[in-house]
C-alpha cells in the first residue's frame, strides 16, 4: 500500500476519478513524485544547536526509521523585527543544520529544510501577520530575508537535502510577488533540489508563484469537523472534502501537493481548530481524538496520487520533558505511526 503505483497506472486512475468528478487533471501525472514521503518534523526547544547536532538526534533518527519514517524535516530560525530586520546567527546554527541532514541522508531518509521566522517579541501575532507600512521596511525585510534564505539553501545543497522551503506561513508578504520570484531565482542559483513554499492551509490561493516551485506546500491544519469530538466517519468525510480540494489544486498548477505540516494537539477541539495548542475539554478525550484524527489523516493522505508526502508535527530529540500538546513521541502515537508506515 505504501508504494506508489507506476506512472501509467496512476495516470489512468486519475483520469477515471477526474472523469467521474467532472475534473481535468492536466499535468499532475508528470509532476507527481514517484515515492510518497512518510515524514516527521524534528523540532527543537530553542534555536536548534542544543538538539539537532547531538547524539540524541542520531538516536531519534534511528527510532523514527524503525517506525517506518523515511523523511525528516528541520526548521532553523531567523528572528523578525517590527521594522523588517531579519536577524540570524549563522555561526552556531550552521552545524546544527548540516549534521542532522547529513545523518538522515546516511540513513537513506529524504530531508526537507524548512526555515522559519521567529516572531516572538516582534509585535506580530504570528508569521501570517508579518507586514509593513513603510517601503523602507519592506525593502529591509526582503533584503534580509533573501540573505537568510539563500544562505539556508546553500546548506541544503551542501547536505544534499531533497527539498527546501523558500518560506513558511508568510501570507502578509505574498502581495510582493516580484520580490518573492527574485528570492526563488537566487535560491535556484545555489540549490539543485526541489523547492516548495509552506503555505498555511487558508492562504494557498494567495500564492502567485506556484509555477516557479516544484510542489504546492501546505501547512495542513484543515478543520475537518464541525464540532468537538467528531466520529471517525465525520473525520473521514472531512478529509475527503479537503483532499478533493487538493486534487483540484494539483490539477490547476500541474504540481504535486506536499503537506509540509500535519498534526493535532491533545484537545477535544483538535479536528475543529487543529492549529490551536490549547487543551479544550477533557484531556483524556482529547488524547483519544488526537490519535484517531492522526490515524484517519494518514489513511486519507497516504494513498492520494496528488499528495507527494506528509510531515507530521512534531518530534523532539531525546527524552527531555516538554509541555507541547503537539508532541508525537509517546507509546500510543509511536504504535500508530508504526502501524501506518512500517510496511514497505
Amino acid at each position: 500500500m505504501g508504494l506508489r503505483l507506476n506512472r501509467a497506472t496512476c495516470g489512468l486512475k486519475r483520469m477515471v476519478l477526474a472523469a467521474a468528478a467532472g475534473l481535468c487533471v492536466l499535468g499532475a501525472t508528470a509532476a507527481q513524485a514517484e515515492t510518497f514521503m512518510r515524514g516527521v518534523t524534528v523540532s527543537c526547544y530553542r534555536w536548534g544547536p542544543g538538539e539537532w547536532d547531538t547524539p540524541a538526534m542520531q538516536h531519534t533518527l534511528d527510532e523514527l526509521g524503525g517506525l517506518g519514517v523515511d523523511a525528516v524535516a528541520i526548521h532553523p530560525y531567523a528572528r523578525i523585527r517590527s521594522n523588517g530586520t531579519v536577524d540570524y546567527r549563522p555561526g552556531p546554527v550552521t552545524p546544527a543544520t548540516l549534521k542532522p541532514l547529513g545523518w538522515a541522508h546516511q540513513r537513506g531518509m529524504a530531508t526537507l529544510l524548512k526555515p522559519h521566522l521567529a516572531y516572538w517579541g516582534s509585535g506580530f501575532a504570528w508569521r501570517g501577520d508579518i507586514t509593513f507600512k513603510k517601503d523602507a521596511d519592506w525593502q529591509r525585510f526582503f533584503a534580509g530575508y533573501r540573505d537568510f534564505i539563500v544562505g539556508q539553501a546553500r546548506l541544503a545543497q551542501q547536505s544534499q537535502a531533497a527539498w527546501f522551503a523558500v518560506g513558511t506561513e508568510l501570507a502578509g508578504t505574498l502581495k510582493h510577488e516580484a520580490w518573492w520570484r527574485d528570492v526563488i531565482a537566487q535560491v535556484r542559483a545555489v540549490y539543485g533540489g526541489k523547492l516548495t513554499y509552506a503555505a498555511n492551509w487558508d492562504e494557498t490561493d494567495k500564492v502567485g508563484f506556484w509555477d516557479a516551485l516544484d510542489a504546492v506546500g501546505v501547512q495542513a491544519y484543515y478543520p475537518v469537523a464541525r464540532g468537538l469530538m467528531p466520529s471517525d466517519e465525520q473525520l473521514r468525510a472531512g478529509w475527503a472534502r479537503r483532499l478533493d480540494e487538493l486534487d483540484r489544486m494539483a490539477a490547476r498548477f500541474g504540481k504535486p501537493v506536499l503537506l509540509t505540516e500535519l498534526g493535532y494537539a491533545v484537545s477535544e477541539a483538535a479536528a475543529l481548530r487543529p492549529w490551536e495548542d490549547a487543551v479544550v475539554g477533557d484531556a483524556q478525550r482529547g488524547a483519544d481524538l488526537k490519535l484517531r484524527a492522526t490515524r484517519i489523516a494518514l489513511e486519507a493522505v497516504t494513498d492520494r496520487p496528488s499528495i507527494a508526502g506528509v510531515f507530521l508535527w512534531k518530534w523532539f530529540p531525546g527524552d527531555r520533558e516538554h509541555g507541547d500538546e503537539f508532541v508525537l513521541q509517546y507509546p500510543a502515537m509511536k504504535k500508530l505511526i508504526h502501524a501506518a508506515w512500517s510496511q514497505p
